[in-house]
């Protein structure tokens, strides 16, 4: 059975694929989601199928995080499963059969509600890749999580009924943490460095910033490796703890083997004009940073 088309305002909020995917802090401060690169690790699959359709999904978990690569199978649909479809004329539309909502639950050992879940396209219209951070997780629930039942359901625009993939997850490889650097300042700002885990698809980083939490929310964070290479942003959670501290939750791809130190390199976004609005690019088309050398972190990983 069909429903009424959702409105294209909700799908935007809801997976967070604007200026956010490019590791740039949207104007809504919605958490921001980029598809990492395929890792070889343990991997669960799923599948459901109705309405002449069927999703299946592809679990993994390096202790960082859940990554799941969504495929979609029929005739039915030709819109992006993620994010917005553009018409003949080039104009945004949610298309039906597009990923509009999604519940995520770990069901055992112990009942968890994964929060924030977000998903982006993989550049394939009936592809996708959703990611679910769990830095927020207790040090018990973490653990738990190296083997665990995993349920994710998915709401399709156009369809009634949600889609049901149930995961038996196993944690692929070891968590190193790192000890953490001192803390940065300048004039407006503090970061203090709480968390640096290197999993084996991803770093995590976590990160509590004092300062006006309005602004604390503008800044940026790329990363750059001893040899030069930036490490790819995967997504990024912020949440203001108290009126004057923001905290960071970072999840980047994982380093090169040969990679010596990592440097966090706190940027703002210049705009068009002003503070809102359009974000100034460059000749290359990419957005003007201004980075702020006083606030840079450098973590050694030997």
């Amino acid at each position: 059975m069909r429903t009424k088309t959702m409105k294209l305002s909700a799908i935007l909020c809801a997976a967070a694929v604007g200026l956010g995917g490019l590791g740039i802090p949207a104007a809504t401060h919605a958490a921001a989601v980029q598809p990492a690169a395929y890792t070889s690790l343990n991997t669960a699959k799923a599948s459901d199928s109705h309405d002449k359709l069927t999703l299946t999904g592809v679990a993994q978990f390096d202790g960082n995080y859940i990554k799941i690569n969504l495929s979609r199978e029929g005739t039915l649909y030709s819109g992006n499963l993620a994010g917005i479809t553009l018409n003949d004329k080039g104009e945004p539309y949610l298309a039906e059969g597009t990923v509009v909502g999604i519940d995520a639950k770990i069901t055992k050992p112990e009942g968890i509600q994964l929060k924030s879940p977000r998903w982006i396209s993989d550049g394939d219209a009936n592809k996708a890749v959703i990611v679910l951070q769990t830095g927020w997780l207790d040090e018990k629930q973490r653990a738990n999580l190296a083997s665990s039942e995993l349920s994710v359901n998915l709401k399709l625009n156009g369809v009634q009924d949600p889609y049901t993939l149930k995961f038996s997850l196993k944690q692929g490889g070891l968590v190193r943490n790192i000890q953490a650097p001192a803390p940065k300042a300048d004039k407006q700002f503090k970061i203090q460095t709480n968390v640096v885990a290197v999993g084996e698809a991803s770093v995590r980083i976590g990160l509590t910033v004092t300062g006006v939490p309005e602004q604390a929310y503008a800044i940026g964070y790329d990363i750059y490796d001893n040899l030069g290479n930036k490490v790819e942003f995967i997504a990024r959670e912020s949440t203001k703890t108290s009126k004057d501290t923001t905290t960071e939750d970072l999840l980047f791809e994982k380093v090169r083997p040969d990679a010596q130190y990592l440097t966090i390199r706190p940027y703002e976004a210049v705009f068009e004009k002003g503070n809102s609005g359009a974000y100034k690019l460059d000749a290359k088309g990419e957005v003007v940073k201004n980075y702020n050398k006083q606030l840079e972190i450098k973590i050694p990983l030997k």
